[in-house]
């Protein structure tokens, strides 16, 4: 297919098509800031809207030797990129993770992490804890809060984790699932709803960083949750600003080139997302893949026009592909990926083509 053929369905990707997008714009290598590392899908709670599923019962946790190999290559980015820990609930794994967090210090890299704050068993004992990860490069704590969490963690133990990760010197945040974007927006809301469960005033909630975050139809959310907000008057044709940005290492070993719903997807069905296994990798191949993330195409596209406009893109080009009229938000179009063959098969139909096209218009831009 030629770039006059291309040109001529220009509707979705309307921008680049027309030329009023650089080639070389486009694929300018953005830096990977965080290296999110999941220890494990075993967690104490086992929350309703969990992409992962995870639970008490879940042991799969990361291999250490693919880990330790995960964090010297990523010290090789330019600026090295923070550590980010999660799981599952990464405190499970305490003594690996505080491993590989001095491990990733003595190669100039700091770390943060998430957790339920299901550890906690005092203010002081959270302070002191969190002191032990502060000393091995550890600068900010978030717990999660909200009707999906108090179930399962006491609210006094998220009270005394965010007041010790303070009182310890760290950044301490706060992630809420709230029921839609718009009342995401009503920080004022958040906060009254954040202290009722914390015990603790609107003055002091109002001093941690809060994250609101909408609950997406991954997972085992597809199953316990009833409702899911579609606003239907928003505009998805933004570009995702996750997509290489951060990187993610599954507990399986695999390699994602985002954080999004997508990782919590069944491994046979996420191909187009899953970089590579990093099973009997070394040290220098795994440098070598956080390397060609930067330059893979399917990111770079999701990265500057969005999914949304990647799928317009697909169906305007094959009619018989079908796709949802509304979605939650970004990372919920990204699931028509993992979750039709026919939208996978054409997405690689049409990073051929635009492969093609890039090449040959990049190389008329060095040569201009």
């Amino acid at each position: 297919m030629n770039e006059m053929s291309i040109l001529n369905r220009d509707n979705s990707l309307t921008d680049f098509f027309r030329r009023d997008i650089n080639a070389q714009e486009l694929l300018n290598h953005k830096g990977i800031s965080i290296i999110s590392i999941l220890m494990t899908y075993r967690c104490p709670a086992a929350c309703a809207h969990c992409i992962f599923e995870s639970n008490p019962q879940n042991k799969t946790h990361l291999d250490m030797d693919i880990a330790r190999k995960v964090v010297e290559a990523a010290s090789r980015q330019s600026p090295p990129p923070v550590l980010g820990f999660s799981g599952g609930e990464a405190f499970v794994r305490y003594k690996e993770m505080r491993e590989l967090a001095a491990f990733g210090q003595s190669l100039g890299m700091p770390s943060e992490v998430i957790s339920s704050s299901a550890w906690a068993t005092s203010r002081s004992q959270a302070k002191d804890k969190l002191l032990d990860l502060r000393s091995v490069g550890f600068e900010a704590y978030c717990t999660s809060v909200d009707e999906f969490h108090i179930p399962f963690i006491k609210p006094e133990k998220m009270r005394w984790a965010l007041q010790g990760a303070r009182d310890a010197g760290l950044d301490a945040r706060i992630n809420v699932q709230v029921s839609s974007e718009r009342s995401a927006r009503a920080k004022a809301d958040i906060i009254s709803r954040l202290s009722e469960i914390l015990s603790i005033p609107e003055s002091e909630v109002a001093e941690f960083e809060i994250n609101p975050l909408i609950t997406t139809p991954v997972g085992r959310a597809r199953k316990e949750v009833a409702e899911f907000y579609y606003d239907d008057s928003k505009d998805m044709r933004e570009g995702c600003p996750m997509a290489t940005e951060i990187v993610t290492i599954s507990p399986k070993g695999l390699l994602y080139p985002c954080c999004g719903m997508v990782v919590g997807e069944d491994p046979e069905k996420a191909g187009l997302f899953i970089q590579d296994n990093l099973q009997d990798k070394s040290v220098d191949e795994i440098a070598e893949m956080l390397d060609a993330l930067k330059e893979d195409l399917f990111f770079k596209l999701l990265q500057y026009f969005g999914p949304y406009r990647i799928l317009q893109e697909l169906k305007r080009r094959d009619p018989s592909i079908e796709i949802s009229d509304h979605y939650v938000g970004s990372c919920d179009v990204c699931l028509e990926f993992t979750s039709q063959e026919q939208i996978a098969d054409a997405t690689c139909e049409l990073l051929a083509d635009l492969g093609e096209v890039l090449n040959q218009r990049a190389g008329m831009e060095l040569t201009a």
